[in-house]
């Protein structure tokens, strides 16, 4: 086979022996475990303060929209999508989260999540008791500074993947999207040229504002062009400064 030929056959072989869990030091709840000093035996802080890899089943709600906020959550493995519910025009897709990543911390201040989450595939969850923080024991500045550099490094996050994916056409849209899923795989020390899109087209197309015939049609032209190779739902990035031709052209 020429070298310059993609190997299907390695991609699956190289999503098999991916981690099945994010580090814990590439996580997003990482400042508040250092203070509880979660890494350490016998930390002494109550039960019940932080539950570690909690199974999520795949298609179970994590939390629904409206509902009273009292944790945060880490996705320690596997992935889950974000959205508001509709009765009217469909549920509305805001976002897609990964290993390391953290849900429901919009939910700190208002008191109420803002959507449902929902798990795209088998996963496993780290909660974060937010109303149980003042009895872990430490000094409440020093938790607070914590949740606040937590806080600070959500809405930087946030603001990334917003920025990131504002783009004038669908082309853009979507090669952003597969470089935006890359990087923040690379922040948390997974592989970032070969993954699983758990999502369905129908969710990518909806969170893009694109329709599903679309984001099918770009995909398999990206194939085409030699910047991807897919089957099913694995892909693998060939061509990062291809995409990114795509995003920012000359």
């Amino acid at each position: 086979m020429n070298s310059a030929s993609p190997c299907v056959c390695r991609t699956q072989r190289c999503l098999a022996e991916e981690p099945l869990e994010v580090e814990c030091d590439a996580c997003g709840l990482d400042p508040i475990c250092q203070v509880l000093d979660y890494a350490e035996a016998g930390s002494g802080v109550p039960e019940g303060v932080l539950l570690r890899r909690l199974p999520v089943a795949r298609g179970e709600t994590l939390f629904q929209a409206n509902g009273v906020s009292s944790s945060i959550f880490a996705v320690k493995s596997g992935s889950f999508k974000t959205y508001i519910p509709s009765t009217g025009k469909g549920d509305r897709v805001i976002g897609f989260h990964q290993p390391g990543e953290l849900i429901g911390v919009e939910a700190v201040s208002s008191g109420s999540y803002p959507c449902t989450a929902r798990a795209l595939e088998p996963s496993s969850v780290c909660e974060l008791w937010i109303l149980r923080l003042p009895e872990a024991g430490r000094p409440n500045e020093v938790v607070q500074q914590a949740l606040i550099q937590l806080l600070g490094s959500e809405v930087a996050f946030s603001h990334i993947v917003a920025t990131t994916l504002i783009q004038q056409n669908g082309e853009q849209r979507l090669a952003a999207f597969l470089l935006n899923i890359s990087h923040r795989r690379l922040e948390r020390g997974l592989p970032e040229s070969e993954f699983c899109l758990q999502m369905s087209r129908a969710d990518i197309a909806n969170y893009l504002g694109l329709a599903s015939e679309t984001v099918s049609r770009l995909l398999t032209l990206f194939q085409n062009q030699g910047l991807i190779t897919l089957r099913r739902k694995q892909v693998l990035l060939r061509d990062h400064a291809g995409l990114m031709s795509i995003i920012e052209p000359n």
